[in-house]
């Protein structure tokens, strides 16, 4: 579940701002348009296979686009372990943000927003789970872009049961 610290989501705040198939389908032009100047990313299942070592291959011709675009102001916020951060640091040509307080909470998205000297305005973040990705975003007001799972069958047990939780959730309240 989200860190259960944090309050249970209402209906606005697991809505995303956009769906799209996946990232390879992200009008990067429309976001710039649209006032976007940085975009942050969550890692597994989103950019890579659940604990993958790159950048999807599908994904590397937008992600190049958006690096063009947005002056290389793209990172990853991903709630992960100590070790797998320095594997993302290592295999991603992307900053890794130092998360001290894990998704949903807004404070790696503050964090995010300090180190690029960007407003949460100007964010967009794109991330396969509703109450990890979508909700955080949506509490730190950014703009916030659902994509599917990249290779689902590479999620763990838990995650798996977590996005039932998720589909449940959407339903009642009617999404």
């Amino acid at each position: 579940m989200p860190g259960f610290s944090e309050a249970l989501p209402n209906r606005s705040e697991i809505r995303p701002d956009q769906q799209v198939d996946s990232i390879a389908d992200i009008d990067a032009r429309a976001l710039y348009d649209r006032g976007i100047r940085a975009i942050a990313f969550d890692a597994d299942q989103t950019l890579c296979r659940f604990h993958g070592m790159g950048i999807h291959e599908r994904l590397l011709m937008n992600i190049e686009v958006m690096r063009g675009l947005f002056a290389d102001r793209l990172c990853i916020i991903s709630n992960c372990t100590d070790t797998r951060r320095q594997e993302l640091i290592e295999h991603f040509p992307l900053y890794v943000v130092p998360v001290r307080k894990r998704k949903p909470s807004p404070l790696p998205y503050r964090e995010a927003e300090r180190h690029f000297d960007v407003p949460p305005e100007q964010w967009a973040f794109v991330g396969d789970r509703i109450l990890t990705d979508i909700v955080g975003a949506n509490r730190a007001g950014w703009h916030s872009i659902l994509v599917p799972p990249l290779v689902p069958e590479t999620d763990p047990w838990f995650i798996a049961l977590m996005r039932s939780y998720e589909r449940l959730l959407r339903r009642a309240y009617g999404m």
